[in-house]
């Protein structure tokens, strides 16, 4: 049965029959039912719009919603790859701190040994000193033991008999 639209009900031709309805009760009915029929159609046409203009917005909403799960992605890789870069610049720095205190470590162990070599070369040279010093002392004191004495008077040095 196809669908009873308003203007049906308004053009209705009914037949009349000598025991029938009272015709001004039935328009009154036709007409009745038809105004409440085309405010349900105008309600139905509404309610049409509105759910169409839900349906939009709600893909308005899951498009922004994919666009946020995009850029939500998106962010957490660059934290993550910002993260990685940070970890590998650090560990870089600690690379680079390790392989200075080696390099001062090895320098240091360096400067120790020329230190100590410089101490044993000066122990050496006081050794030599202290014999060569030694050893003019004792000339001196021979050739003091040997020599005559000698007097210095006003600038002039002159030589005392033993």
């Amino acid at each position: 049965m196809d669908r009873i639209m308003p203007i049906d009900l308004e053009r209705a031709k009914l037949r009349k029959s000598f025991r029938g309805y009272d015709k001004v009760q039935v328009e009154t009915l036709l007409a009745g039912a038809a105004d409440s029929l085309k405010q349900l159609l105008v309600d139905n046409a509404t309610l049409r719009e509105q759910v169409e203009r839900q349906y939009q917005d709600l893909e308005r909403t899951k498009l922004a919603e994919n666009t946020l799960k995009d850029a939500l992605i998106l962010a957490q890789k660059a934290a993550d790859e910002t993260r990685a870069a940070a970890h590998q610049h650090a560990e870089a720095i600690l690379e680079e701190a390790r392989q200075s205190a080696l390099a001062e470590r090895v320098a240091v162990q360096q400067q120790m040994s020329e230190m100590r070599w410089d101490m044993e070369r000066l122990k050496g040279e006081k050794k030599r000193f202290e014999e060569e010093f030694r050893s003019i002392l004792e000339r001196y004191q021979r050739d003091l033991s040997v020599s005559p004495i000698f007097r210095v008077v006003e600038g002039d040095v002159a030589a005392v008999g033993n």
